[in-house]
């Protein structure tokens, strides 16, 4: 008899090394209709760990607008580390201050040190429903060495601080925001599962089991107290 063991993994950022990757490809579905795949594409970027001139590794982030206010969310555990972070912006790479980090939520808002000129700012509009069982989502980020990527999916279980997303991640993609189909954002990608089996004993991602924190509280309002505390201007 075979059991299945959902474990959590807490960390997705994808940490460079020289052993082989098995490249993903995946169908995206169109549509006539509302959404607009322009929202986690062009906001979404690349967040490197450095250490000198040495990338060890990286995760994704979204950056948004809130009134005059001009930041980059994403998870807490790309960001909160004794080494720099930077987000890639065209051929040039930004160092990264963070402004606030929630470890037990795993979510952290940064502002890059200059302006970016290649992601663009989206306007923050938050889904705040607490019925999102079923809902479609979509969310962009840079899964492993895919390069920046566009992925579709739906909730399949929603709880008080996180839900469960049937959709496609693997180490990189933390940190990306997740979109309902108006485009407002509803979390941030934090993990997948981790499957054991009776037939192989060595644990394995699920990639298709996601974990997403909910930003429900991150409203225009908790924005603007963040950056009051952290007393940081407008980028």
């Amino acid at each position: 008899m075979s059991y299945f063991l959902l474990l959590f993994f807490s960390c997705l950022v994808t940490y460079e090394g020289g052993e082989d990757r098995t490249a993903v490809t995946f169908e995206q579905a169109e549509t006539t209709k509302s959404f607009s795949s322009q929202t986690p594409l062009k906001s979404s970027g690349r967040i490197l760990v450095m250490k000198g001139e040495s990338v060890l590794g990286h995760g994704s982030g979204n950056f948004f607008k809130s009134g005059k206010y001009k930041f980059i969310l994403t998870a807490a555990h790309v960001v909160d580390h004794p080494y720099e972070s930077y987000i890639v912006d065209g051929e040039e790479i930004v160092k990264l201050v963070a402004i606030h980090i929630d470890v037990s939520r795993d979510l952290a808002i940064v502002i890059p040190t200059r302006e970016l000129t290649e992601i663009k700012a989206k306007s923050l509009r938050i889904n705040r429903s607490r019925d999102l069982i079923g809902k479609t989502t979509y969310y962009a980020g840079f899964p492993q060495d895919l390069g920046k990527s566009l992925f579709k999916g739906f909730i399949a279980k929603d709880t008080k601080y996180s839900f469960l997303m049937q959709s496609f991640a693997l180490p990189g993609s933390s940190g990306s925001v997740v979109f309902d189909f108006w485009g407002r954002a509803i979390g941030v990608l934090s993990a997948v599962s981790v499957g054991v089996s009776s037939v192989n004993p060595f644990p394995e991602l699920v990639e298709t089991a996601v974990h997403v924190m909910k930003i429900q509280d991150y409203d225009h309002s908790f924005i603007k107290e963040v950056f009051k505390n952290a007393k940081s201007d407008p980028v």
